[in-house]
């Protein structure tokens, strides 16, 4: 059954189940103060009623917000060849995370050496690692997304292996790790970005996402820096930094859900 019909159903049904349980809740409650005691597990029944059909309500409602994201995003036309355009220049540099040198590809197991945890938790293309011994795992840990090779298959929640191989990682500004290529840093503005490092290979403007430039790398990897407005004013500065072997960057290169 499609899903979007699973969470119509589940919204409507909840929905009259808070109706109906609603209903019951007051006739409860005016029968129970003219003295009839019997009808006090009617509070209690239309009271239960009345939660479920909210929380079930509220289900319904984000799946189909979900999927409605997930429609659009599926919409924008896909790049089916990648040609650096004309001008642009390589950024060269060794890229660190946390002060801690990283090469693509690699195996998740690489990383995990490096002082990081993971559960191994599939989800949307990755998984995420956080600094090794958080208490609340990576809910409150600061943490990166780690991209696995589409060829593995691996459905949503599935449980990953540690000598699978990393095709990508992103770092994000409000997840409290750190990178490390060149004097790049978090904050800079998309303007003074092209002006010391050119022009991008390949660059996607999006009202909602923001904007992405993308920049080849050494040893056959390929950046890509996500520029965003944080303050409100609309001017766009640098707020995730994605690298990835280019074989897997061509591939998703307009993967605007990995922001």
């Amino acid at each position: 059954m499609d899903n979007t019909l699973v969470y119509s159903i589940i919204t409507t049904v909840s929905a009259i189940a808070f109706l109906v349980g609603t209903v019951l809740l007051i006739v409860s409650i005016v029968f129970t103060a003219k003295g009839k005691k019997t009808f006090v597990a009617g509070i209690i029944c239309g009271a239960l009623i009345v939660f479920c059909g909210m929380i079930f309500f509220v289900y319904g409602l984000f799946g189909q917000l979900i999927i409605g994201i997930n429609t659009i995003v599926s919409n924008i036309p896909a790049v089916t060849e990648f040609t650096p355009a004309e001008g642009s220049r390589p950024i060269s540099g060794t890229f660190k995370i946390d002060g801690d040198e990283v090469t693509l590809p690699c195996t998740v197991d690489d990383l995990t050496k490096l002082g990081y945890d993971t559960d191994y938790e599939y989800f949307d293309g990755c998984i995420m690692l956080w600094i090794f011994g958080s208490d609340n795992m990576h809910y409150d840990a600061p943490q990166f997304f780690v991209y696995l090779d589409r060829s593995y298959g691996y459905d949503s929640y599935a449980h990953t292996r540690g000598f699978d191989q990393v095709a990508a990682v992103k770092i994000r500004n409000d997840l409290g790790i750190g990178f490390e290529l060149n004097d790049i840093a978090f904050g800079m503005t998309k303007e003074d970005f092209i002006a010391q490092y050119g022009t991008p290979a390949y660059e996607i403007d999006n009202s909602f996402y923001g904007d992405s430039l993308y920049y080849l790398g050494d040893n056959g990897v390929i950046y890509r820096l996500n520029f965003g407005s944080v303050d409100g004013s609309g001017n766009l500065v640098l707020v995730g930094v994605m690298v990835g072997t280019s074989e897997y960057m061509e591939r998703e290169m307009t993967g605007l859900y990995h922001i």
